[in-house]
């Protein structure tokens, strides 16, 4: 498999090749074509095209937000603001801090599922918190000042304290994201037993033979494992798109009626669970 071109860089592969080339006895070019063979690559010629290749989506990806598309007042608000969070004292601020755009623009899309705007500030998870929440159902590092830019992108009200912040964001779409990690993950495990098994050989589960999907069982075994029911609703429906009204709807269809064929696939997707498998019929 093809490791990345980043962590081989070209002066360290040619400082490997030495040493293949004087072990081995071959040619300065076979001796390259070894070594970047064990990284991958098919040749030197290859490993060449690859690195000049990343290094232009490096750049591509790494162009800053124009500060020309701020007003005034954005400016001011965001007074200070880098990486780190608001710790530049009074310097103006400048987006050419922020390079990580597509990181900015997926952390923006989590706000868009999880939060919404409240009259006040929740003062139960400064940005610096916030920020280790999106870490853990991201997976990825996120900057404190790269979650402030966002949330202030999304229009969300800003509250300083030192060089954290709070957001105007209400606690139920803070308590779904805190707990998501967990609950994702839960639906990675491999279910010790098929479902149809639970329904058909244990007598605690026979109530869920009703339903035409088995999304209900699936949540009462998620609730043995501590997760709070009105959570694993939330998140579903951040997850995907929809009300908490519709997603309990379906989950309780016993009739005719069918889930959205495209809507089943997301849930699929989230259950990790193929779409015949979630279905009782």
């Amino acid at each position: 498999m093809k490791q990345n071109v980043k962590k081989h860089n070209v002066d360290y592969v040619k400082r490997l090749a030495k040493n293949v080339k004087r072990e081995q006895n071959i040619s300065h070019h076979e001796a390259l074509n070894l070594t970047v063979q064990k990284f991958g690559f098919n040749n030197w010629k290859h490993f060449l095209n690859e690195t000049e290749k990343q290094a232009k989506e490096s750049i591509e990806h790494k162009k800053p937000i124009p500060n020309n598309n701020l007003s005034v007042t954005d400016m001011n608000k965001l007074t200070g603001l880098c990486l780190n969070g608001f710790s530049n004292g009074n310097e103006e601020f400048d987006s050419s801090n922020f390079t990580e755009i597509k990181k900015i623009e997926r952390i923006r899309t989590e706000i868009r599922k999880y939060f919404t705007k409240t009259k006040s500030f929740n003062k139960t998870r400064s940005s610096y918190g916030l920020k280790h929440d999106l870490e853990r159902h991201l997976g990825n590092y996120v900057a404190n000042g790269e979650l402030i830019y966002a949330m202030y992108l999304e229009g969300y009200e800003i509250k300083r304290n030192d060089i954290n912040c709070y957001f105007n964001i209400s606690s139920v779409g803070l308590g779904n994201l805190t707990i998501s990690n967990k609950l994702l993950e839960s639906f990675k495990i491999s279910w010790k037993y098929e479902l149809e098994e639970y329904l058909n050989t244990l007598k605690r589960f026979k109530q869920f033979k009703k339903y035409k999907y088995h999304f209900n069982l699936i949540i009462k075994l998620l609730l043995e494992n501590g997760i709070p029911k009105k959570n694993v609703y939330g998140v579903i429906c951040a997850e995907i798109g929809e009300t908490s009204e519709t997603i309990k709807q379906w989950f309780a269809i016993e009739n005719d009626e069918l889930i959205p064929a495209e809507k089943l696939i997301v849930l699929s997707n989230i259950f990790r669970l193929k779409p015949e498998k979630l279905k009782n019929f």
